[in-house]
């Protein structure tokens, strides 16, 4: 008795990538962290699915490979359903869309060189209003994938975990907490919006041990720069990045804060003079503490952590050992 209580149980956590782009292509860089890192699964994003002009469902901005998988690693094709798509739905048009859904998958993952998948995954920021519509879709995704030996996976939100009684238990065999975009990216401040330990804290805490689902969870790698004018968000852009901002020329930064503020008109960019762009990063700092924070709150069962995202420039801000301490500290 005494050998069994003091044997603790050691969890187990496999590292996994997502990978967020529309068109896959080899890259050495990449491929060699995958490997380095132990990773056999990629979680790749198949497509959006979205209304049309005319009210029907489509896919939206599906991947192309340019190349196949390597033998090596797995895919999980991820399918991210926007929330409006799910209103006004019947459940003969929901029958059509999983099936349309699966048959669309299927399609992509011969494209990308596998025969089949062991698991597939829906990303959805689904309301109350829309609750019962998207558990029906999940219950029909489940029934058409019993037979094929594939489990169904659910993103969640933070606040899905603590308002689970409003929210609701997704009909699936085990959840992916994603543990970013945690913020309110629209608040002018100083604020980091993609990950909050106060905000990870005030909704996880006293709610992550008892969710009754298995739980993976995937931590951001990205940064992005956020635009304020006249104190109003205007955008996340696409034209800024650490260079630019550093330019003295072109900006100036409040010392002390994440805050820049542009001297002159970039048009190209669609920036005006005294714009404020808030630049938010993560540190491996605040993915050390993410990651202790929730081994300590998740059940002591093995899991998944999966990295946003795969891509080579942001691995260059993190170094293969940091990303095996981030996995190691689970």
């Amino acid at each position: 008795m005494l050998l069994l209580t003091s044997c603790r149980y050691e969890r187990r956590a496999q590292p996994a990538f997502y990978f967020w782009k529309t068109q896959y292509q080899q890259r050495e860089q990449e491929h060699t962290a995958l490997r380095k890192l132990g990773v056999n699964q990629l979680f790749v994003r198949i497509m959006d699915v979205d209304l049309d002009e005319t009210g029907k469902a489509v896919p939206v901005s599906p991947i192309t490979f340019r190349n196949n998988l390597p033998d090596s690693i797995d895919i999980v094709p991820v399918v991210y359903i926007v929330n409006s798509v799910l209103r006004q739905q019947s459940e003969q048009t929901l029958t059509i869309l999983a099936n349309r859904i699966l048959a669309f998958t299927e399609a992509k993952v011969k494209q990308s060189g596998k025969d089949k998948f062991t698991e597939l995954q829906i990303d959805c920021d689904w309301t109350q209003t829309t609750r019962e519509t998207y558990f029906l879709l999940l219950r029909k995704m489940k029934a058409l994938l019993a037979d094929k030996a594939v489990t169904l996976s659910a993103t969640l939100r933070l606040h899905q975990i603590k308002n689970r009684h409003a929210s609701g238990i997704p009909p699936v065999d085990k959840v992916l907490l994603m543990c970013y975009n945690m913020g309110n990216l629209r608040k002018y401040g100083m604020q980091n919006s993609i990950l909050d330990m106060k905000e990870m804290t005030t909704y996880l805490k006293d709610f992550l041990g008892s969710y009754p689902l298995p739980i993976d969870v995937a931590l951001p790698l990205f940064s992005w720069s956020v635009v304020f004018r006249d104190k109003q968000y205007v955008g996340i852009s696409k034209h800024l990045d650490s260079w630019s901002l550093a330019d003295t020329s072109l900006f100036y930064r409040q010392e002390g804060t994440p805050l820049y503020h542009l001297k002159r008109n970039l048009p190209k960019a669609g920036l005006r003079v005294n714009d404020v762009i808030r630049k938010e990063e993560v540190s491996v700092q605040d993915l050390f503490a993410a990651s202790d924070f929730l081994s300590r709150y998740l059940p002591r069962k093995d899991l998944k952590v999966l990295f946003y995202h795969l891509d080579a420039d942001l691995l260059n801000r993190f170094s293969d050992e940091q990303l095996q301490e981030i996995i190691d500290r689970f």
